[in-house]
């Protein structure tokens, strides 16, 4: 499903990423950990496109990421979506509106049946006429993840998903993250949170100064 093979990312002549080389399953769930700085969001940002390598190659689902054109880049959008720590929402527009945006970007059909059947799935259906300022930072977090999940991809990428919340609330966002992994979609969380991964039967990878040690 992806697969990395001796990555590089340079910012100002420091390697971010140093030969950085690795393959996740389809349907896999999969911790990328490290320290701050160790290279989390930017090995994320590569998978996701927004971001090119120095070197090497990279391969999301039939993607080639090294050699994509700009004309597919909406198709590799809607293939894999990106979940923000600071959740990268509308705060002035509807928890429906918000969710709505990226069925409306691709001319999707149906758009409130699929924004009303996602809201459901993260218990916010009773929030869809709330403007999103006046949620909390948790039902902010199912906001977005409502809204990586509603083009139904098959990979989401989600950097420090719990980063702002308290632990109670980082707990039901992961098991939400754990649901729609069990339903078949790709799932990459970047965390410092060993609370999360610890004693558990998903993979680990592990990160420092850009390079894997484990």
């Amino acid at each position: 499903m992806i697969t990395l093979s001796n990555v590089y990312k340079y910012y100002e002549s420091v390697a971010v990423l140093n030969d950085v080389s690795f393959h996740v399953e389809k349907g896999e769930l999969l911790f990328i950990t490290g320290p701050s700085g160790a290279g989390k969001t930017t090995l994320l940002k590569l998978i996701f496109g927004s971001e090119i390598p120095d070197e090497g190659q990279i391969k999301v689902g039939e993607f080639e990421l090294t050699k994509i054109k700009h004309s597919m880049i909406p198709h590799l959008r809607r293939f894999a979506t990106f979940i923000f720590q600071d959740f990268k929402l509308r705060q002035d527009l509807t928890v429906f509106d918000n969710v709505a945006l990226p069925l409306k970007i691709i001319g999707e059909r149906d758009i409130k049946r699929k924004v009303i059947d996602v809201l459901k799935e993260v218990s916010l259906r009773h929030k869809s006429d709330s403007i999103v300022r006046t949620l909390s930072g948790g039902e902010q977090q199912r906001v977005a993840i409502a809204r990586a999940v509603v083009t139904n991809p098959k990979v989401i990428l989600a950097d420090e998903p719990t980063g702002n919340l308290d632990p109670q609330t980082s707990e039901d966002v992961f098991s939400l993250l754990k649901k729609i992994n069990a339903q078949g979609c790709t799932v990459l969380i970047a965390t410092h949170n060993p609370d999360f991964f610890r004693n558990s039967p998903y993979r680990v990878l592990t990160l420092k100064e850009g390079k894997i040690i484990q």
